[in-house]
């Protein structure tokens, strides 16, 4: 059995705990203070907010938890420290849409951990791969994601609309039998 199953995994310093729509509040509040520190170097304010509103508005968030995707809180120490969301897609893997952590809570394993947990998803599902979208520019992000096994596989400009773009390169994940 594998420890999502269970609702919560339990670490050193922080939890895992699947969310539900009680939650979506908490988790809007930490995607607009997570955003603002992770891209106003990378991206506009303009763009930040238009991805925000499109991404995280309430409605977003409750049509895809009553639709099967995973929403993860992650409790670092009794505080909401970050989240995550993934679910299975069509092509035999699991893509991971999201994966945030507050700044002060960063370099102690708590993404390494998110991301076994994710893989462990896939294994458990029967999928050959997880696979995500990363702004080319994050290169923080990038270094830890290949740290922990993922691989450039391709590259791709998404219009958002609203005159915006996602510059980004897909990592993936070979889950090995």
């Amino acid at each position: 059995m594998y420890p999502y199953e269970k609702g919560n995994t339990i670490t050193m310093s922080h939890i895992f705990r699947q969310a539900n729509v009680e939650d979506i509040a908490e988790i809007r509040r930490l995607a607009r203070s997570i955003w603002y520190e992770a891209y106003s170097s990378i991206l506009s304010k303009e763009q930040i907010d238009y991805m925000l509103d499109m991404m995280y508005s309430e409605e977003v968030i409750t049509a895809e938890i009553l639709s099967g995707i995973v929403w993860d809180l992650i409790v670092c120490e009794g505080t909401s420290c970050g989240y995550l969301s993934y679910a299975c897609s069509d092509d035999r893997a699991v893509k991971l849409s999201k994966i945030y952590i507050k700044k002060d809570f960063r370099g102690k394993s708590i993404a390494a951990d998110a991301l076994r947990r994710v893989i462990e998803y896939a294994a458990q599902k029967g999928r050959d791969h997880v696979f995500l979208t990363v702004n080319k520019n994050n290169k923080m992000a990038i270094r830890a994601y290949k740290k922990n096994g993922f691989v450039i596989s391709n590259s791709v400009v998404t219009d958002i609309g609203n005159g915006f773009v996602m510059d980004d390169y897909i990592m993936k994940y070979k889950i090995t039998g």
